[in-house]
């Protein structure tokens, strides 16, 4: 894979029409560090408005009722990812490209509206045999009537989510984290109160839910938009837009975005065709709870490469290499302790709060080891891409999507979702070997370049970690 994959994925840096701009120099050292705390405690506060989003919603509805939620409001990501055409991507590429703002938000208000027309057209005409199969379980659960209204009135976020996405991405490029940030915040805290007053005060169910989240969403591609069009004004020069070299790096990418989507999620869809509508109406609920909690320890990862990959773009091939080593061990040290910090807090949290959902701890445990090393894989991926060679990702994703599909129906039919969480472990794992094997070809690095820790890094980790404790003594004594 790595030979083949790399002639092709070089000419990206050598075709003038796939590297138009000359690369500026990235910013060094504190601030990068400073963005990824930025962004980190940013998704730590959302991740903790949103997890108490998720007790308050599966405490009103139960497992069968959350299981039709994700159901209903799985349709918008699927579709958000297939038909984007890894152009988000590309325009956060090219941001960090110092292409112009402007130009950029233009071109990316463009996008979206033909191609979120196309595809709304598209899937209000397949919705009534989609929801026969992939979406059978929110029509059983709310009825044919109710389940029908759902899943079109869900389509309003598409649209929604596709702007927030193509234009948050400049964002990033541009470093612009405290407006995405405090974006992040507002929408989960707002989605909080909005859940809260559907579900638990007005009764409104899965129903009032949907709405919620449909409202929610509006609001947040609004708010991102108003975000960008400031830092737009605030800098207003930068390149032109070349539409050639976005289409070519997205055709490049795309291949990884929906495979990877797919790898990511494929369980979740087999958990729906294979157990939901058979013996285990709740399994999509518990699972969904496995898969929060474990997420949480993906923050640290996601954290690193949101700020990553545009550094990356933005810097020369030999500064690039010399930060992967640092980037890499440091995330991959934190991800593996904040993994084993989680186990207690999470046994805890689900026995004192949600009992009904504690057959969910077996499929937890499991999936906590494959985001350690999903952890490594997304560190690679984001410096494959910020040098501009998406090509390997794209055969690794393809490769690895395979065996998470031949995994998931192997194993779901057996273990139930702990078998789905074991297909994740054995995908994730695969794909983080292959990316590091290729990340190390890339740059010149060794795997114990990547992944071993060093003693420096090491210290630094237990100086952090003895500064937080002195804090909050401090706070606790006042």
């Amino acid at each position: 894979m790595t030979d083949a994959s790399l002639p092709v994925a070089a000419e990206t840096e050598s075709d003038p029409a796939l590297n138009p701009v000359a690369t500026p120099p990235a910013p060094q050292g504190r601030p990068f560090a400073r963005r990824v705390v930025s962004v980190f405690s940013a998704k730590i506060v959302t991740f903790g408005i949103a997890f108490v989003t998720t007790l308050v919603v599966s405490r009103l509805l139960g497992p069968d009722g959350k299981g039709a939620f994700v159901g209903v409001t799985a349709l918008p990501a699927l579709v958000g990812t297939i038909g984007v055409f890894g152009l988000p991507n590309a325009i956060n590429y090219f941001t960090a490209k110092n292409v112009s703002v402007r130009g950029l938000m233009l071109t990316s208000l463009m996008f979206v509206a033909v191609i979120s027309v196309f595809v709304v057209a598209l899937l209000w005409v397949t919705l009534p045999f989609l929801e026969k199969s992939i979406f059978s379980v929110p029509i059983e659960r709310l009825g044919p009537g109710t389940g029908d209204q759902m899943l079109r009135l869900i389509l309003i976020t598409i649209p929604a989510g596709m702007l927030a996405t193509f234009v948050g991405t400049i964002l990033y490029g541009r470093h612009e984290v405290k407006f995405y940030t405090a974006i992040m915040i507002g929408q989960a805290a707002v989605t909080l109160i909005a859940l809260v007053l559907a579900v638990g005060v007005f009764r409104l169910g899965v129903e009032g839910a949907v709405g919620a989240s449909v409202v929610v969403s509006c609001l947040g591609a609004a708010a991102v938009i108003v975000a960008v069009q400031r830092v737009a004004a605030r800098t207003p020069g930068g390149d032109p837009v070349n539409l050639r070299s976005i289409l070519g790096y997205g055709a490049r990418v795309y291949p990884a975005s929906i495979t990877g989507y797919f790898n990511y999620r494929a369980d979740v869809f087999i958990i729906q065709w294979l157990m939901v509508a058979s013996a285990a109406p709740a399994a999509l609920g518990l699972y969904s709870m496995a898969v929060t909690m474990a997420e949480f320890v993906f923050y640290i990862p996601d954290a690193v490469t949101t700020i990553f990959m545009p550094t990356i773009a933005g810097s020369t091939a030999d500064s690039a290499d010399a930060k992967l080593g640092r980037v890499s061990r440091m995330t991959f040290l934190v991800t593996v302790v904040g993994a084993l910090a989680l186990i207690p807090v999470a046994w805890l949290g689900i026995h004192l709060v949600l009992p009904k959902f504690n057959d969910c701890l077996p499929a937890f445990m499991v999936l906590l080891p494959a985001v350690v090393s999903l952890s490594l894989g997304k560190v690679m991926t984001s410096y494959i891409s910020g040098r501009g060679r998406p090509g390997p990702i794209s055969v690794g994703a393809a490769v690895t999507l395979a065996l998470n599909l031949a995994a998931n129906v192997i194993l779901i039919p057996r273990f139930g979702i702990v078998g789905a969480a074991a297909a994740s472990l054995i995908s994730y794992t695969a794909m983080s070997l292959m990316m590091v094997l290729v990340a190390c070809r890339v740059s010149g690095l060794s795997l114990a370049d990547l992944v071993v820790p060093r003693k420096g890094e090491l210290l630094t980790l237990v100086s952090v970690a003895r500064a937080v404790i002195a804090k909050l003594r401090g706070k606790v004594s006042a």
